[in-house]
């Protein structure tokens, strides 16, 4: 029997129980005491563009159909019949007014209403013994939108997404909202890896230390120039709300601070998307990239939505050409993972834009991307040590930036535009943030 109060204590320092990483007690707990109450990313809006149009997404076991009804209304229903408990919906999206139980075929409207069941009459006596009315498939406990990004909570006491969302909503919005149009997402690309669903989650929000070298033939290659651990040091670590994420630091722009245009033309954005991206952000997200000088890269929301911003070489002349991902780590069990990975790009950009940004996409991340590649290998082999009997012998020290009386090493950025608090440099503040999370979900009654 494992003692989560002193696990969670023992994070909450910075020192990370190697088993943490394969037990399948703490797999048990994270999905009584954290996916069952947290905020989880489901979809989002522009893959449901249409009346009837539907996807089927799944919270661990939980299985959900988000669908736009006819009114336009985005639902999220709980996949399972009413009468036996079968899965309604078996197709993975698709476009339909009604499903329909391929068990006893009963029957639901996309707004989750029943609609109709066999026999009604002869078998139940009709009304009287079954009434029809006010019947529905389940409705999520808890739904919000950000951005057209859909999110449940299996709590239906959670706070309000956007109250939740807190000061990363700022942070957010470099990746899903660079016009009026808002953001339309391809995929998702969907395959598992043996490996523990944590890793990728905490690697995204704060991990630059690994670029340098796990990446390092990404540089070689040419095909990125930006993870050299010379560029790598110089970016920020913020911490804000819920998320955590990275930044690289951008070369002073033609006309030095205050040039917005110059920062977004050096990570490949074309000037007929530059007005609309300007307009979107705020006074102070503007001046986070054209005066403090740092772009958004890598992030986590926790517990397990990550994002990427990276602008590689995508051909021998040196086309630089940014792309956005959205991915997340749906945990299968403690030792296997399975990835969700959607490709992200605003929905009024020029095509010959989302065509090289998909170009990028694929060759950095998605399921033949080299990052994602180079990554794997390591999470592979990390959920592989843990599950060994040594590993319960062992804390993984994750103290970097701190002193050994627990103070950061470097005082936070003073210079920094956005909100929550950044360093700059190396260190474990996301990773610590994001375990800090995780440590007050499984300190709470399981549901």
């Amino acid at each position: 029997m494992i003692d989560l109060a002193a696990i969670v204590s023992q994070v909450r320092r910075g020192m990370i129980p190697a088993h943490v990483y394969a037990d399948p007690e703490i797999f048990a707990a994270e999905r009584d005491r954290l996916f069952a109450r947290s905020w989880v990313f489901l979809a989002h809006e522009s893959e449901i563009p249409d009346p009837g149009d539907y996807v089927v997404r799944r919270v661990l076991a939980d299985s959900f159909i988000v669908a736009r009804d006819e009114a336009g209304v985005v639902r999220v229903m709980f996949n399972m019949c009413l009468h036996r408990g079968m899965q309604v919906c078996r197709a993975e999206l698709g476009n339909a007014s009604h499903f329909r139980c391929p068990y006893h075929a009963w029957t639901y409207r996309n707004d989750g209403r029943l609609a109709g069941l066999p026999f009604h009459q002869e078998a139940y006596g009709g009304e009287d013994g079954f009434a029809r009315a006010g019947q529905s498939l389940l409705p999520a406990p808890s739904m919000g939108t950000h951005n057209g990004l859909i999110f449940i909570s299996g709590d239906p006491d959670a706070p309000a997404l956007a109250d939740y969302l807190g000061d990363f909503a700022f942070y957010l919005d470099f990746y899903t909202r660079q016009g009026p149009a808002g953001v339309e997402l391809r995929g998702p690309q969907r395959w598992r890896i043996k490996a523990n669903w944590k890793i990728g989650a905490e690697n995204f929000a704060g991990d630059s230390y690994h670029t340098p070298h796990t990446h390092a033939s990404v540089v070689d290659i040419g095909l990125f120039r930006e993870p050299k651990a010379s560029k790598r040091i110089q970016g920020a670590l913020y911490q804000a709300g819920p998320g955590a994420g990275t930044t690289y630091k951008l070369p002073p722009a033609g006309n030095g601070h205050g040039d917005l245009a110059g920062q977004l033309r050096y990570v490949g954005y074309p000037d007929a998307m530059i007005p609309a991206m300007a307009a979107a952000w705020s006074d102070r997200q503007r001046a986070l990239v054209a005066d403090s000088g740092f772009m958004p890269s890598a992030a986590t929301l926790f517990p397990n939505l990550s994002f990427v911003h990276n602008w590689p070489q995508i051909d021998a002349d040196g086309t630089v050409a940014p792309f956005i991902s959205l991915r997340q780590w749906q945990p299968v069990s403690e030792r296997e993972t399975e990835v969700l990975s959607w490709f992200a790009v605003d929905a009024a950009a020029p095509e010959d834009f989302k065509r090289r940004s998909y170009t990028a996409y694929l060759m950095c991340f998605g399921s033949s991307g080299m990052f994602e590649q180079d990554d794997v290998e390591n999470w592979v082999s990390i959920t592989d040590m843990a599950a060994g009997s040594m590993a319960r012998r062992l804390t993984l020290n994750s103290r970097m930036g701190l002193t050994s009386e627990g103070k950061p090493v470097k005082p936070p950025l003073a210079t920094f535009a956005g909100p929550g608090v950044a360093y700059q440099g190396f260190g474990e503040y996301g990773q610590r943030h994001w375990f800090g999370l995780w440590g007050d979900c499984l300190s709470r009654e399981a549901r």
